[in-house]
């Protein structure tokens, strides 16, 4: 079975040995989004989050036999890719007299839909030795200034399915 947590601390892994878009990544799994609060960081790279994991079973029956002839294990889960950032930063132009390229917008948001976006690929077959079908189940959510650590980044909903 699909140990979520191993593959992305793996995937994580991969990132930082490429230097993916120039950034280190350091990973950690709290489940629960209350937990991100109380984790402690060694670096200031782009923080992997990992919550919100469930998972359910999916059974296809032949309608003459009723004999299941496939199962499915479908994992849901969030991921968070976040940077602390000061309160008082611009997110693009808000206070006069801050240039745009330094907001956050141009430091944070952008580079992160660049680097994590809809066209990156996942380490897949390396790390898991088999395909899994993937998905956003749902949209991308633009994180501000969220818990104590004024984290600022992207909350992403995940859907795994892996054929059993």
């Amino acid at each position: 079975m699909l140990d979520i947590i191993d593959f992305w601390k793996k995937q994580t892994d991969i990132w930082n040995e490429t230097e993916k878009c120039g950034l280190c990544f350091e990973f950690s799994a709290p489940l629960v989004s209350s937990q991100i609060n109380i984790v402690q960081e060694e670096t200031c790279c782009v923080n992997i989050f990992l919550t919100d994991v469930k998972f359910r079973e999916e059974k296809v029956f032949n309608p003459v036999t009723g004999l299941i002839t496939s199962k499915k294990c479908i994992w849901n889960f969030s991921l968070y890719a976040l940077i602390k950032e000061n309160l008082g930063t611009n997110n693009y132009n808000e206070i006069k007299g801050h240039p745009v390229d330094e907001g956050k917008w141009n430091t944070i948001f952008y580079p992160l839909i660049n680097c994590l976006g809809c066209d990156n690929l996942l380490d897949l077959c390396e790390i898991i030795g088999k395909q899994i079908q993937v998905s956003q189940n749902g949209d991308a959510q633009l994180i501000h200034n969220y818990l104590d650590e004024n984290y600022n980044g992207w909350k992403v909903n995940y859907q795994f399915s892996e054929i059993t």
